[in-house]
C-alpha cells in the first residue's frame, strides 16, 4: 500500500506596505507644524540680546524651539477629532501668541519676576512633553493616556505651564498688545481643552483617569 501524501498548506505571509497613505499623510502634518513653529520663531528671534529681557526671549524661543522638534517624531493617533471647530480652536491656541513681540521691555523687579515665570513655565511645559514622549498632538486626537508625571496632579499640565510662561513674557515686555493677546487666547485655549476632553472621553481609560485626576489647570482650584 502505497504512503498516502499530504499537502500542507502554509498561510500566506502578509506583507505589509513599508509606505501608506495615513502614514504620510501623518508624516506630512509632523513636518507642516514644525515648520511653523520655527516660522512664527522669526520675529522674536531678530531681538535677540545679552541683556536680561534677551534672557527672557530666549526662554521663549526655547520652548518654540523644543515644540518643533517634537512635531516632526509625534506618534500617529488611534482616533481623531477633525472639523472646522477643533481647527479653529486650536489656531486661535497656537498662532494668536505667535504674534507677541518683544518690545517696550520692562526693568528692574518687574523684569526679574517675569523672567522666573517664564523658566518655570517652561520647566514645567518640558518635563510634561518627556513624560508624554511622542504623544504630542495638537488637534483633538487618542494616542494614549498619560497618567504619570504632572498628569498625576493635573490633566494638562502643558496648558498650564503655557499660561505661566505667557504671563512672564508678558511681564518682561509688558505692553498693551502682548497683554491683549494672551487674554484673547485663553477662551481659544478653554474651548479646545473642552474638545480634547470630549473626545478622550470615549476611552474608557481616560474616564478612570479623569476621576482619580479631577481638576484640569491647578490642583485643588481649577
Amino acid at each position: 500500500m502505497g504512503a498516502i501524501s499530504e499537502r500542507v498548506l502554509v498561510p500566506a505571509k502578509i506583507v505589509r506596505p513599508l509606505v501608506t497613505g495615513a502614514g504620510l499623510r501623518n508624516a506630512a502634518s509632523n513636518c507642516i507644524l514644525g515648520l511653523s513653529f520655527f516660522v512664527a520663531m522669526i520675529p522674536a528671534a531678530r531681538a535677540l540680546s545679552l541683556s536680561l529681557s534677551g534672557l527672557a526671549n530666549i526662554v521663549w524661543l526655547s520652548g518654540a524651539a523644543i515644540m518643533g522638534i517634537l512635531s516632526f517624531v509625534r506618534t500617529p493617533p488611534r482616533t481623531t477629532m477633525v472639523n472646522m471647530s477643533t481647527i479653529g480652536a486650536t489656531a486661535g491656541m497656537l498662532f494668536l501668541p505667535c504674534l507677541m513681540r518683544p518690545i517696550g521691555a520692562s526693568t528692574g523687579s518687574l523684569a526679574l519676576a517675569g523672567l522666573a515665570f517664564e523658566l518655570f513655565g517652561i520647566a514645567l511645559t518640558q518635563v510634561a512633553r518627556v513624560y508624554m514622549g511622542r504623544s504630542f498632538g495638537i488637534l483633538p486626537a487618542n494616542r494614549g493616556v498619560v497618567s504619570k508625571g504632572p498628569f498625576s496632579l493635573i490633566r494638562h499640565p502643558i496648558y498650564f505651564g503655557w499660561i505661566v510662561l505667557s504671563i512672564g513674557y508678558a511681564m518682561s515686555y509688558p505692553t498693551a498688545r502682548n497683554i491683549l493677546l494672551i487674554l484673547v487666547t485663553l477662551p481659544f485655549m478653554v474651548w479646545r481643552i473642552e474638545q480634547e476632553e470630549t473626545h478622550l472621553s470615549e476611552d474608557p481609560e481616560y474616564c478612570t483617569y479623569e476621576k482619580r485626576v479631577r481638576f484640569r489647570l491647578w490642583p485643588g482650584v481649577i
